[in-house]
């Protein structure tokens, strides 16, 4: 029984990880053209950061594109303030990518978004966010707000310490079953 206390303390020990967070990491966002309306599909200059960056606590890593938005991510959300009224053409998305949540590890699950932008499509995947603004109409009151939800991803060594518990379990059962035998 001790050894068996002992190996779920070390287990629970090996799973307590610190919750997953941005903060650290290097992420890019930009907005993008996913048609071809004649000026070409791919990053949109101007409307994005032309480099990823680091993502600080609080507001240090808050940022102005051009005259449309400003974005500030955090460790655990993102906010995108619209700053004029405007109309996204068709193919216009605005993408958030890098999303890798380390040290601690994790994928992107889900987003919970408050928002007051209507029309707008959401598409996230295991490191990104990307929104479809396509014909979507805001105004400078207009704001987006994601929460990440992440999936943690156990680290090697969990699965290590698991897989050395089970079998000492399993050592400790077939020791108890021939002590068992032999009486």
């Amino acid at each position: 029984m001790k050894l068996v206390a002992l190996l779920s303390s070390l287990l629970l020990a090996a799973g307590a990880q610190a919750a997953p967070t941005l903060v650290g990491d290097t992420v890019d966002a930009g907005m993008y053209r996913t048609v071809d309306t004649g000026r070409g599909i791919g990053r949109i200059g101007g409307f994005g950061l032309e480099a990823p960056f680091v993502v600080q606590a609080g507001t240090a890593d808050l940022q102005q594109y051009s005259v449309a938005y400003s974005l500030n991510v955090e460790g655990d959300k993102f906010l995108i303030d619209f700053l004029h009224p405007s109309q996204w053409g068709v193919g216009i998305v605005f993408r958030l990518s890098g999303l890798d949540f380390s040290p601690a590890g994790g994928h992107l699950s889900s987003l919970t978004v408050d928002s007051n932008l209507s029309g707008y499509t959401l598409n996230v995947g295991k490191d990104y966010v990307e929104i479809g603004l396509a014909g979507v109409k805001g105004t400078a009151d207009s704001y987006f707000t994601g929460s990440f939800d992440v999936s943690a991803v156990p680290e090697p060594s969990s699965w290590a310490m698991l897989a050395l518990g089970l079998g000492a379990l399993g050592a400790a059962a077939r020791r108890q079953k021939r002590k068992a035998g032999a009486v």
